[in-house]
């Protein structure tokens, strides 16, 4: 099996429809519904955690069996049922139709595949080993989540807002990238690790000083996340 090639799809408000009503299919359909996509169920059945989507709106459902027509205008399309012939067909319509395909577990019926994911906030780890070692995407995944902690999330919302920042006051780039850097370089991701908020904003402005950058204004509120 060749290489698969790392992408990152924008999902937002596109069709993407999940065949299955069980636990894994709820899980396929979080995540699909944390990257905005108009999601639709299609299973003669389904679990509670997806009925209560369903109730909430989040989701379109259609109780029905899988039919080629359940995939007119989908981008991406799911199979997660515990019925293989189902599967083998859901990959073939799709494939047929050169719609973006996952059938969960079987990576050759798939178009592609799901990796394993760290996420904290906007900063996404994916780890993937082509199919061959979920295990060992799964011990990998859990290594990062030790390393990587909540404090990268935070990070990441503060270097947007710096982002903006820079962007509007430093017409340089080779400024600006030098700036960037020694954020990144700086003690800032320990001192928010350690809760030291105020520490870190003053190792801010010690970086914009010695850069030639005047204080940016002081943020107000709690970080969003």
């Amino acid at each position: 099996m060749p290489r698969y090639y790392p992408v990152y799809l924008d999902l937002n408000g596109k069709k993407c429809v999940v065949v299955g009503g069980g636990t894994v299919a709820a899980r396929k359909v979080g995540s699909l519904l944390k990257s905005s996509a108009d999601v639709w169920i299609v299973s003669p059945d389904l679990s509670r955690q997806l009925k209560e989507l369903v109730v909430q709106k989040k989701v379109r459902y259609i109780k029905e069996r899988f039919e080629e027509r359940h995939l007119k205008d989908a981008f991406l399309v799911i199979g997660a049922t515990d019925d293989s012939s189902i599967n083998s067909r859901i990959s073939r319509e799709a494939q047929r139709k050169g719609i973006l395909v996952n059938i969960v577990d079987l990576p050759e019926d798939c178009n592609f595949i799901v990796p394993s994911v760290v996420e904290r906030g906007n900063v996404v780890i994916s780890i993937s080993t082509g199919g061959k070692s979920p295990a060992l995407s799964k011990k990998i995944r859990k290594e990062l989540e030790q390393r990587y902690g909540e404090e990268y999330e935070e990070f990441i919302v503060l270097m947007g807002e710096i982002r903006e920042y820079i962007m509007s006051e430093v017409n340089d780039g080779r400024q600006r990238s030098v700036i960037f850097q020694k954020l990144v370089d700086s003690e800032i991701i320990d001192l928010l690790k350690k809760g030291r908020k105020d520490k870190a904003e003053e190792e801010i402005a010690r970086i914009f000083r010695s850069m030639g950058v005047r204080a940016r204004p002081k943020r107000r509120g709690k970080v969003k996340k």
